[in-house]
């Protein structure tokens, strides 16, 4: 399934301390952005499944945030 336009793949994500790192492909590199738990929950993003099921998820650069994408 594609992915709306302006939303990047992400690759994996890995836990780190109180957060978690979403890598995401951005201009075909590799690209890493940190979250803390706490902003996940402001983001209204479910950590644990970002965790288990990276590939469900987009970056929405714009938003700055990770999306759900099934």
């Amino acid at each position: 399934m594609p992915l709306p336009p302006g939303m990047q793949k992400i690759v994996r994500t890995e836990r780190c301390g109180d957060g978690v790192n979403v890598i995401w492909k951005k201009a075909g590199k590799e690209t890493t952005t940190y979250f803390s738990f706490t902003r996940l929950i402001d983001l209204k993003v479910n950590a644990l499944d970002l965790l288990a099921h990276p590939d469900e998820w987009g970056m929405d650069e714009k938003a700055g945030k990770p999306v759900l994408t099934v």
